[in-house]
């Protein structure tokens, strides 16, 4: 099942609008028409290595939950991840999976998927 970045900014913006809830590891809405449940899971978005370094772990660009950052040995504090003798700036927020009302991934075929992506980009302006 495809997963979707959220920053952490978006989810901040949302839940000020009364766009969103949050119930728990859940994301609620309704902007694709019908009630639809995200579970989100805690993840950071590289977008640089600080310095003049090259980036010998290829992470900018990529996204990584908590856990994966764990299991890398790396520390992560607000917009800032250290990687072993490297320090990344990065965007946090959340991997999203549609879920459904049983709390299991669902799966979406393309044009679900589409909406749903279509709905969250509206949602970022």
């Amino acid at each position: 099942m495809p997963r979707i970045f959220v920053a952490q900014s978006l989810v901040d913006q949302w839940l000020a609008d009364g766009i969103i809830s949050l119930d728990g590891d859940l994301l609620r809405m309704s902007a694709v028409g019908t009630p639809t449940s995200l579970f989100i899971n805690p993840a950071v978005y590289f977008e640089k290595v600080d310095g003049d370094e090259p980036d010998p772990y290829q992470v900018v660009g990529c996204v990584k939950s908590s856990q994966e950052l764990a299991q890398m040995g790396a520390e992560h504090f607000d917009t800032s991840v250290v990687l072993g003798e490297l320090a990344y700036t990065v965007m946090p927020g959340f991997i999203a999976v549609p879920v459904g009302p049983d709390g299991t991934e669902t799966l979406m075929d393309g044009a679900a998927w589409a909406r749903l992506q279509g709905a969250l980009a509206l949602m970022a302006g």
